[in-house]
């Protein structure tokens, strides 16, 4: 029975590790190893070591998929902050409404300090004079 109880906890462990997996993915994994192995515990001291590891299982991954799910929209909404140079070329690029890119450097708060050879690499993507001049003010 530990013998069991001990491979299901590696091959969860396992899992919880794989780099392929989001936040809440791992977060759900590791929450069910955490819980059914607490569950276990606790149901081994009234005799119900495989319903206690079962209940800590459903437990931790509800409670770790959670907490998972949280980190992983933390994480999109600080990506979707700071726009590089680079973001504001391939607006460019697509013909973005100068309108639209300093809304978007506003609404991200974004903040430059761009050389002649930054502004030479926006310009050759179409970027306006009025946006160079709008990221330029950004920096003070």
């Amino acid at each position: 029975m530990k013998t069991k109880l001990i491979s299901i906890f590696a091959i969860l462990l396992l899992t919880a590790g794989c780099a392929s997996m989001d936040s809440t993915e791992k977060g759900a994994a590791a929450g069910a190893v955490a819980g059914a192995g607490l569950g276990g515990i606790i149901g081994h001291q009234s005799g119900h070591g495989w319903e206690g590891a079962a209940i800590g299982g459903a437990t931790g991954v509800l409670a770790g998929g959670l907490v998972g799910h949280q980190m992983d929209k933390n994480s999109k909404t600080a990506s979707a902050g700071q726009l590089s140079v680079i973001d504001i070329a391939k607006m460019g690029d697509d013909k973005v409404p100068s309108s639209v890119i300093i809304s978007e450097i506003d609404r991200t708060k974004s903040i430059y300090q761009l050389d002649t050879e930054g502004i030479n690499y926006l310009k050759n993507h179409g970027i306006s004079d009025t946006v160079i001049d709008h990221m330029l003010h950004t920096s003070k």
